[in-house]
C-alpha cells in the first residue's frame, strides 16, 4: 500500500478481552452498517478456525483477537440484525466459518465482490476493486500468512485493518452503479442467498487416494502401499493439527509408493525426503510400505453409484448454457449472474421429467428470462 496513505489511517483497536468486546459491540450496534472480514488458518491446520475477525465501523477500525477472546456471543445480536447493513467482500468463505465456530445468523449483508460481478467488472479481487475506485495498491505479501500464530506484528494488524477499512466507501460506489445499470435488485437477491448458505461438515474420503492413482501408472501392489501412505498421512495430520500438504504432499506420498522402500537408507533416496520429513516420519512410512505390500493389491477403485443423466437432459442443459453465455454478453455480466449452473440443471431436469422448469427461479429472475428460456425449451420439445 502506498504509505503516504496509510500514514493517514489511524491504527485499528485490537480486542484481546471479552469484557473490551462486550463495550466495543455496545457501540456498534448503534451503527447504521459494519464492515466485516475474517482471517483463518486453514493453509496450516487440520482443523481449521477463525483467528481474526475485523469489523469496521463509520468511525473506527477493529480487531477480534478469536484465540485469545473464545466468547464472541456478543456479535451475534448486531450480526443478524436487519437495521443494521454487514458489508463483505467474497463473504461466503467469512459466512460459512462464523456460522460454523459460532452459530451466528445473518440478515441484511452487502458483498463487494457479488456486486464487482453483476457489474460486469473483470478482476473481482478487493485489491483490485480498491485500486480501481481509489488509486490505492494493497499488499498481498501476507495472503498466506499463518493467522494463527501469535503475536501478531503491527505489520499483521494494518493488513487485516486494510480488508475493511475501505468496504463501506467500496459499498457506496458500487450501489450507484448498481442503481444505473438497474441491478440493485438482482444484488440484493444475491446477497439474501448469501445469508442463507450453512457450512458443510468436512469429512475424511478413505477412498481419496485414487485420485492420486489414476495420474500415474502403478501396480496393484503400489497402490496398496499409497493407500496405507495415505490413511498415515491423515493419522498423523489429525493428531498434529496440521494440514494434509504440510505433513507430507501427494506428490512425495506417490513416489514413496512407488518405490516402496524397504530401510531408512532406501527411504532416504526418495526425492523430496527431507532429514526433517526422514526424523519424524520415516520408521512410520516404512510401516505404512511394509502393511501395503502385506496387503491384498488394489487394481479398481470401488464403484461410486453415479445418477446417469438422462442424454435429452444433458443435451437441454448444453443449450441452456449457450443460451446462458449470450444473455449474459448481451448483458455484460458473468454467467452465473444470469444463472448459475445449478439452476440451469434443475431446469433441464424438471423440463424432460414433467416438472415446472421455472420452478428454479425467483420471481425476478422469471420476469427476466421466462419468455426467453420458454422459446428455447418448446423448440427443444
Amino acid at each position: 500500500m502506498d504509505e503516504k496513505v496509510a500514514e493517514r489511517i489511524p491504527e485499528p483497536t485490537l480486542i484481546t478481552a471479552r469484557e473490551h468486546l462486550e463495550e466495543v459491540v455496545a457501540e456498534l450496534r448503534k451503527a447504521s452498517r459494519l464492515a466485516l472480514d475474517i482471517e483463518s488458518n486453514g493453509f496450516y491446520a487440520y482443523r481449521e478456525r477463525v483467528c481474526l475477525l475485523q469489523i469496521s465501523s463509520p468511525v473506527e477500525d477493529f480487531i477480534v483477537d478469536p484465540i485469545a477472546v473464545s466468547d464472541l456471543s456478543c456479535l451475534a445480536e448486531p450480526l443478524a440484525d436487519p437495521a443494521i447493513e454487514k458489508i463483505f467482500h467474497a463473504g461466503e468463505y467469512d459466512v460459512l466459518c462464523l456460522k460454523r465456530d459460532y452459530g451466528f445468523s445473518f440478515t441484511n449483508l452487502f458483498d463487494t465482490m457479488i456486486a464487482s460481478r453483476i457489474l460486469g467488472f473483470k478482476e473481482l479481487g478487493l485489491a483490485a476493486a480498491i485500486e480501481r475506485h481509489f488509486g490505492v495498491k494493497l499488499s498481498k505479501k501476507l495472503q498466506r500468512a499463518d493467522w494463527g500464530r501469535r503475536p501478531l506484528t503491527p505489520e499483521h494488524l494494518r493488513y487485516a485493518q486494510l480488508d475493511t477499512h475501505y468496504l463501506m466507501r467500496l459499498a457506496d460506489i458500487q450501489k450507484e452503479l448498481l442503481r444505473e445499470k438497474d441491478r440493485l435488485e438482482d444484488a440484493r437477491e444475491a446477497f439474501h442467498e448469501l445469508s442463507q448458505i450453512e457450512p458443510v461438515i468436512r469429512s475424511f474420503d478413505p477412498d481419496g487416494y485414487w485420485k492420486l492413482a489414476a495420474r500415474h501408472e502403478l501396480s496393484g501392489v503400489q497402490v496398496a502401499c499409497l493407500k496405507e501412505i495415505y490413511l498415515y498421512r491423515e493419522e498423523q495430520a489429525a493428531s498434529r493439527n496440521k494440514a494434509h500438504f504440510r505433513v507430507m504432499p501427494d506428490d512425495l506420498m506417490v513416489r514413496v509408493a512407488q518405490a516402496m522402500p524397504t530401510d531408512m537408507a532406501s527411504l532416504k533416496e526418495v526425492r523430496g525426503i527431507t532429514p526433517y520429513l526422514l526424523q519424524k516420519y520415516g520408521h512410520g512410512l516404512l510401516n505404512a510400505v511394509r502393511r501395503g505390500q502385506e496387503a491384498q493389491p488394489l487394481t479398481e477403485p470401488p464403484r461410486q453409484k453415479r445418477e446417469r443423466r438422462d442424454m435429452r437432459e444433458h443435451r437441454l442443459f448444453e443449450r441452456l448454457r449457450q443460451w446462458r453465455k449470450e444473455q449474459s454478453a448481451a448483458e455484460g455480466v458473468e454467467p452465473v449472474v444470469v444463472l448459475s449452473s445449478d439452476a440451469l440443471k434443475e431446469i433441464a431436469r424438471l423440463a424432460v421429467q414433467g416438472g415446472d422448469p421455472f420452478l428454479p427461479l425467483s420471481q425476478l429472475k422469471r420476469s427476466r428470462y421466462e419468455a426467453s428460456l420458454k422459446k428455447l425449451l418448446s423448440e427443444d420439445a
